[in-house]
C-alpha cells in the first residue's frame, strides 16, 4: 500500500490531482496545452455567450493579419497562425522552437455557419457566432 500523505489521501491521489490542474482547460472542458511535439503554441482565448450570438476572442501577440487562418471543420472551428518571429521555450533541458498557434474550439449547437464573421484587430482575434434565431413556426390546429 502507498505511503499516505494525509489520512484521507494517497500519493497516487495527490499527484493526479496536481496533473489535471496543471493542465489548462478551456471553457468547454477541453485540454489546452501547449503542443511540444508538432511545437504549436495555444492561444489564450475567451468563449462567451451575448443574446444573440456567441464571441470568441483569441490573443494573438506577434502575429499579421494575413498569418492567420480561421477554417470550419465538422463542428469545431480551427485557428493557425503563423508568428512573426520564432519563441524559444526550454523545458527539462531541450530547446523547443515554436513558429505558430493553433487553437480548436467546438462549436455550439444551433449556431448559423454561414454568418459567421472574424476581424484582427491590435493582436486579437475576434470571432462572431451568430445564434440561430428563427424556426419554422408551427401552425396550431
Amino acid at each position: 500500500m502507498e505511503p499516505s500523505l494525509h489520512k484521507f489521501t494517497s500519493n497516487k491521489m495527490t499527484s493526479d490531482f496536481i496533473s489535471l490542474f496543471g493542465k489548462r482547460m478551456d471553457p468547454l472542458g477541453h485540454e489546452s496545452i501547449d503542443d511540444f511535439v508538432h511545437r504549436e503554441l495555444v492561444p489564450l482565448t475567451h468563449f462567451t455567450e451575448k443574446n444573440s450570438k456567441w464571441i470568441l476572442e483569441v490573443d494573438l501577440p506577434g502575429v499579421k493579419k494575413n498569418n492567420i487562418g480561421v477554417t470550419l471543420t465538422r463542428g469545431h472551428i480551427v485557428i493557425n497562425a503563423t508568428l512573426n518571429e520564432s519563441y524559444r521555450v526550454s523545458r527539462h533541458g531541450h530547446i523547443t522552437k515554436f513558429e505558430c498557434f493553433k487553437k480548436v474550439t467546438t462549436l455550439p449547437s444551433h449556431v448559423n455557419i454561414k454568418e459567421i464573421t472574424a476581424k484582427f484587430n491590435n493582436g486579437i482575434l475576434t470571432i462572431t457566432i451568430p445564434k440561430i434565431t428563427s424556426g419554422k413556426k408551427i401552425p396550431i390546429k
